[in-house]
């Protein structure tokens, strides 16, 4: 247990923790809010896909080098408070050689030795472009609903479009909610 619990205190009390902490409180923020807000009674369609619209630009907008320096001052800032030295410290590796078997194959990429690059990719990307794609596919979703009952949710909007518009908003009412016959 004694063990157990050294392993832990270092690794809470590393620089790439702290970084972590940084990078998933910005991202969790940002998508409570938005959560929040689309559980609001007063919330129609197109007030939904515009807060997740807004979320899907905050995440892209986060997903640079630029962003990513903001972060590490931010952590920097926490490390130094917690006497946390503000650097990443490099991981032990162990390069694989493999053997061409023929003549047209080419070089495999070299692998990221810089510590600061590595985390940048295999974390920080990786945690913004899992968040963006699942906020897509929830915008997607919403579109896909907005574009059969959209209509009905602004009914003052009806008096303005022609009767074949209506009756073409109401013809993909009925496909989308038909079953079968």
């Amino acid at each position: 247990s004694r063990t157990d619990a050294r392993v832990i205190a270092k690794a809470i009390s590393s620089f790439k923790f702290v970084v972590s902490l940084v990078v998933w409180y910005d991202v969790l923020f940002e998508i409570n809010m938005t959560s929040k807000q689309l559980q609001a009674k007063e919330l129609d369609i197109r007030g939904a896909m515009n807060h997740l619209d807004e979320t899907k630009k905050f995440l892209v907008n986060r997903r640079n080098d630029t962003e990513f320096k903001k972060t590490l001052v931010d952590a920097a800032e926490i490390a130094v408070n917690l006497e946390i030295p503000a650097l990443f410290e490099p991981e032990p590796t162990r390069i694989r050689r493999k053997k061409k078997q023929f003549a047209y194959e080419g070089d495999d990429d070299e692998p990221i030795r810089d510590p600061k690059d590595k985390f940048k990719v295999n974390f920080y990307f990786a945690v913004l472009d899992t968040a963006i794609q699942s906020v897509e596919e929830r915008f997607t979703l919403m579109q896909k609903i907005s574009s059969v009952f959209g209509f009905l949710y602004d009914v003052h909007s009806l008096q303005n479009k022609t009767s074949k518009e209506v009756m073409e908003h109401c013809l993909n009412l009925e496909k989308a909610l038909q079953h079968g016959d």
